[in-house]
Order: C-alpha cells, then structure tokens, then sequence
C-alpha cells in the first residue's frame, strides 16, 4: 500500500503520526510531507525565525533525515508550500507545487491519503482507487498556536470527503459522523519504555525523592498546582523537562523545582525510571479534555506511581493512577505514591506494564492494516 502523509517535519519532535508511520513503512510504501502550516506568520521574531528556518529547510539539499533514522521504504519531501491557506491566490500556487511533485514521483497506483493536518484537504485531487483519511489527533478550535479561523472550513471539507476519521478521544469522536469514525488512541514503544537503562546524568545527584515531567511546558500545565506542590512539599525535587513556552518564574524561583530543556525522546526514559512519581498536571480546558497524552502510555510502561489531575485519557485508567479532583488532593496523593511499600510498587508495575503492552505501536498500525 502506498501512503501520502500530511503531517509536521519529519525528525521535529514524536508526534503519534510519526511512531505510527515508523511502524506502517515496515509494510508500506511512505511518502511524507513536511509540515505546510496551520497558522500564517506574523512579523514577530519567532515567527520569522520559522520563516526562515522553513525555507532553509527546503533548500537544503544535505541529507539531514538520515540524522534522524529514516525508515525503509519511507521518503520525506519538503515542498515550498506558503503557510496562507486562505488566500485564493496561494491555494492555487499551492496546488501546483502539489501536483507538479505528484508528477514527478510519477505514482500510478491506489494511494491512501493520510492527512493529520486539516488544512492539506484542497491540495488532493481523488482518484476513483484513492482513499483519505482524517486522523484527528487535536481539537484545532482549542489548539495553541494553530489559526482556529483558519483552519476550520478546511476540517470541515475534509470531514465530508473523508473515508475514514480516527479519531484519539471521545470528546473528538462525538463531533465527527459515527458511519465513518473509529477510536485510534495513542501508543507507546513499549521495549524502549520498559527497559532498564542507566540513570540521566541530570539527575544522577538527586537524593531527595523526584516527581517528574516531561513534555512542553505550555499554558495547558497547571502551573498553579505545581507552585503549591513546590512550596508545600520543599522535601521533594519537581523535575521538568522540556521546552519553555510560557515564562514560569513564580514556579522556578523555588530551590526544590529543576527545568531541564526538551532531550532527545529515546533519552526520557533515563529519567522517567528513575524519579519516584510520574505526574500528569494538566487545566481543565477544551484541549485536555481532547488530549490524549503520548507520555501517559510511556509512564505506564515505565511502571512509576502516575499522579494526575483529572481529564477524560486518565480516568480509563484509574485504577492504575492516582486522579485528584483538587489541589490538596493531588499533593496527598503525591505523598500516598511517594509512600508505597515495595509489593505494593511491584504490583502497581506489573499493572501497569501489562496494560502498555496492549497499547503498542505495532498493535495500532496493524489495526490500521487490517481496515483496508
């Protein structure tokens, strides 16, 4: 089977779309196409940074995807695609760029469209063979950092052609057509996840029991929770890894709160074996309630105590988390982990290592398989 996949950057960070598509090219043929946008720059700093950096990206001609491990039978483009989707004028120029690298890869078979961005639908013309598919991972209307306005009338167009929608949560699958949606929750590479590696030198010193966290530290975090967590409980290190996308200087004033940059994914499990508690802090918004975490199935692998506040991913799992309504609740229950007796943590693990394994990569892509 041949895949076209709409996604972000191939190598820019682990997107469920791309641990899926490392499984999928096992048996398919991939064509990947980097990120073409959601949100039209500004004249802000960052955003001519990415600007800038895209277009490098497409003129660079050096083999940078064998950096990041490139699947067999996988192939990354990176087309000159312009980021204002809703403008009569570039939706033409876009698909041209399109079909002329359609073309090119002179494609005479069946191919499976796979779009995890909305906004690609008005660059693919069917064929009677062709099939494609919307995998809703987020809700956009509520997703920081992507032009809500924008991106709406293109799912909505994509909602109606699609043959299939996979949806990562109920929440999402309510708003989508039920003859045509099914449930495709997240994964976990759960040989990476489960296995016993050497403690992250950013943490080797630690002596003090660690709660952890790993993943972009963003508006979705609750950071007041974290700075109560910080102030009442000074015996314990909060580590957070990851990228600061929000300015958190009331959380990091404190002595007993470590913030370590975003590391290499294949490293997270050097820490997350480590710390005695894995943390979901999460606010109560229309995003979480949307989510379904990647980290969430990589905690459980890993076997740690998982404390989270509660949102709809977690509650499938409540007898293997510990889900807190409160504020007071969560740090008790942070104490309650920290606390266990080992039988206790010995069954807690064998619990929660059974339910990851039920949640492999390869068990979704071959559910994705075994629908064609």
């Amino acid at each position: 089977m041949k895949f076209i996949v709409f996604a972000e950057d191939w190598g820019s960070h682990p997107s469920s779309t791309q641990h899926l598509f490392k499984e999928l090219a096992k048996n398919n043929h991939i064509l990947w196409i980097n990120s073409i946008g959601m949100r039209k720059p500004t004249f802000r700093l960052n955003d001519l940074k990415r600007v800038f950096n895209k277009v490098m990206q497409i003129f660079n001609r050096s083999n940078s995807e064998a950096k990041n491990k490139l699947p067999n039978n996988m192939q990354v483009f990176k087309l000159p695609i312009l980021p204002w989707h809703d403008n009569a004028l570039v939706r033409a120029f876009n698909k041209r760029v399109f079909a002329k690298y359609l073309k090119d890869t002179n494609i005479q078979e069946p191919i499976t469209y796979w779009l995890s961005v909305p906004v690609a639908e008005y660059l693919i013309t069917l064929k009677s063979a062709d099939k494609l598919i919307y995998y809703c991972g987020d809700d956009f209307s509520a997703l920081a950092g992507v032009d809500a306005k924008m991106v709406a009338p293109f799912e909505q167009s994509l909602i109606k052609k699609a043959h299939l929608i996979y949806v990562i949560s109920q929440l999402l699958k309510n708003k989508m057509p039920a003859h045509k949606t099914k449930m495709l929750t997240h994964g976990v590479n759960f040989d990476l996840f489960s296995s016993n590696v050497a403690k992250a030198p950013e943490i080797s010193t630690i002596n003090e029991p660690i709660i952890g966290f790993y993943g972009s530290i963003n508006a979705w975090l609750d950071i007041a929770l974290l700075t109560a967590l910080a102030a009442s409980r000074p015996q314990y290190k909060i580590v957070l890894i990851g990228d600061l996308t929000i300015p958190i200087p009331q959380l990091l004033q404190f002595k007993n709160v470590i913030h370590i940059p975003a590391v290499n994914h294949n490293r997270l499990v050097e820490f997350s074996s480590h710390w005695d508690v894995s943390i979901l802090p999460f606010v109560n918004n229309q995003q979480i309630r949307a989510c379904d975490p990647l980290k969430l199935k990589e905690y459980l692998a890993v076997g740690k105590p998982i404390v989270a506040t509660r949102f709809p991913a977690v509650e499938r799992f409540q007898p293997q988390i510990f889900i807190a309504k409160t504020q007071d609740e969560f740090i008790a229950h942070i104490d309650k982990a920290i606390n266990l007796d080992e039988p206790t943590l010995s069954a807690l693990k064998t619990s929660q290592s059974d339910l990851a394994k039920q949640h492999s990569w390869s068990s979704k892509a071959l559910s994705v398989e075994k629908t064609f």
